[in-house]
């Protein structure tokens, strides 16, 4: 009796629903398994609140997910702006190494230019002959791109003409009673008559 004595199992009581072994070496030890769960039932969690829980968890993941989801779509119009704007700055570049492009109006796609690369993008330019002055015109470039063309990129610039276009102040040729200024008109051949 006296190994009995030494370790003796006893069985405690951590809750109405629940029993744990336990070896002890004395009498009024206190369990381990106690320390760990305690025997209160107000402790643990309900099936109820543990629903609850997950369904917050289940709607956060769904606003990242959304949030997810709008952050790449914004991504992908950034890219799809800021290609734009390199094919148009490439379109404006060719009209500087013109010079001094003549008016009218062209329309393309950019596969003469980057071949495949860009089915997504068209382009347009005007150049308009300015009003006011002679030696100024107004390119304007237009790239459409998106869901069926429907955003647009737009670059507009002004350019002058290298060569002076030289005339008097008030801005029309000098026309002395509806003939050509004397001073300036080409000398012909003179011959005796």
């Amino acid at each position: 009796m006296s190994s009995q004595s030494r370790t003796k199992v006893r069985v405690l009581a951590l809750s109405s629903r629940c029993r744990c072994l336990t070896t002890s070496a004395g009498e009024g030890s206190v369990s381990r398994f106690s320390l760990l769960f305690p025997s209160s039932r107000r402790d643990a969690f309900t099936l109820l609140e543990v629903m609850i829980a997950i369904a917050f968890i289940g709607f956060a993941l769904l606003a990242l997910l959304s949030l997810h989801h709008s952050g790449m779509q914004s991504v992908a119009r950034t890219r799809e702006l800021t290609q734009a704007a390199m094919l148009a700055q490439a379109l404006m570049s060719d009209a500087e190494e013109a010079r001094f492009p003549e008016p009218g109006r062209l329309v393309g796609d950019f596969q003469k230019m980057y071949p495949g690369q860009y089915p997504n993008f068209r382009w347009q330019r005007i150049v308009e002959q300015s009003q006011e002055f002679q030696d100024i015109r107004r390119v304007h470039i237009t790239v459409f791109y998106g869901p069926a063309f429907r955003r647009t990129f737009v670059l507009t610039e002004f350019m002058h003409n290298p060569l002076p276009q030289l005339r008097p102040p008030g801005g029309a040729p000098d026309q002395t009673n509806g003939a050509p200024d004397q001073e300036n008109a080409p000398q012909g051949p003179q011959g005796d008559d």
